[in-house]
């Protein structure tokens, strides 16, 4: 028996904050994945971080069982603590391995139910992007089509641990312009519903923006002004990690993209990490 699951980790967020009397996010799925194997050709367990190792056991609590019979590795592309969803996917891709290893359904909501009793949970597992609140995983919109963008990946440095920013409580409620608020929240639901790129990298810079009075990025004026002066057409966040892009058309070549990016971080001092794709969230499930 061999099952290889992958799920995507993601370039921060396209947008998040706070409107309607709950906090919001908008996920940003791309081309960077964790992938986790189960074999009867192999016994124990590799690679599993402390969460995904909790994740492995609620879900065999969940089916009543005591143990995995099957071995089980999970590698992945994603750095931890960067705000590029590591700990999400890798929850996900567990879940979904033991559930499909046992020859039972899952949905997104399953995997949902128990990531977020792990921590504040970034969807990257559900299907298309999804409009969610990440504290109780209601999923508040689903869009299934895409504009076709490609991000440069910049590290500014440090780590974040998830759990530890939102139990500081961070988001300071009266700092928050509502009106600007909700109106970046409806150019993003607009920019999707008409998968037009150019307005959802403008949604994402105001959000990225905004965060700035909840977790400030001293970089992220200089790199946008680059990015901007080099044609991209707006840059994102990790709302609570340290990770930005900068994104462009598709079809602007990788090469040409690279040659800015690189440009860029020797301008402003950031580390570039590469190029990602933007895509569909969602789960792989092979049997080679």
């Amino acid at each position: 028996m061999e099952i290889v699951v992958r799920v995507p980790g993601s370039c921060g967020e396209l947008v998040q904050g706070w409107a309607d009397g709950q906090p919001f996010l908008g996920t940003c799925p791309i081309d960077k994945y964790t992938t986790v194997e189960v074999s009867s050709g192999f016994s124990g367990q590799y690679g599993l971080g402390e969460k995904s190792q909790l994740a492995l056991s609620l879900v065999l609590s969940r089916l009543g069982k005591k143990e995995f019979p099957y071995g089980i590795k999970l590698t992945s592309e994603l750095p931890q603590g960067k705000g590029m969803a590591s700990s999400s996917a890798d929850i996900a891709a567990v879940i979904v391995a033991v559930m499909e290893a046992f020859g039972q359904p899952w949905n997104a909501q399953l995997i949902m139910e128990i990531a977020t009793a792990i921590e504040p949970t970034d969807g990257v597992f559900c299907p298309g992007i999804v409009l969610m609140n990440h504290i109780t995983g209601r999923v508040l919109a689903s869009y299934h089509g895409l504009p076709a963008l490609r991000a440069a990946v910049f590290d500014l440095g440090g780590t974040v641990n998830t759990c530890d920013f939102h139990a500081q409580e961070n988001i300071d409620l009266s700092k928050i312009d509502r009106q600007v608020m909700g109106e970046m929240l409806t150019a993003f639901r607009e920019a999707m519903a008409g998968q037009d790129g150019t307005a959802l990298a403008r949604a994402a810079t105001k959000s990225a923006f905004l965060n700035q009075a909840n977790l400030y990025k001293q970089e992220l004026t200089a790199l946008w002004q680059a990015g901007k002066e080099a044609g991209a057409l707006g840059v994102n966040a990790a709302h609570s990690g340290t990770v930005l892009g900068l994104w462009w058309p598709a079809e602007l070549g990788a090469e040409a993209v690279t040659g800015q990016a690189e440009k860029i971080a020797r301008q402003t001092a950031v580390k570039f990490m590469g190029l990602a794709q933007l895509r569909a969230g969602g789960v792989e499930v092979r049997r080679p």
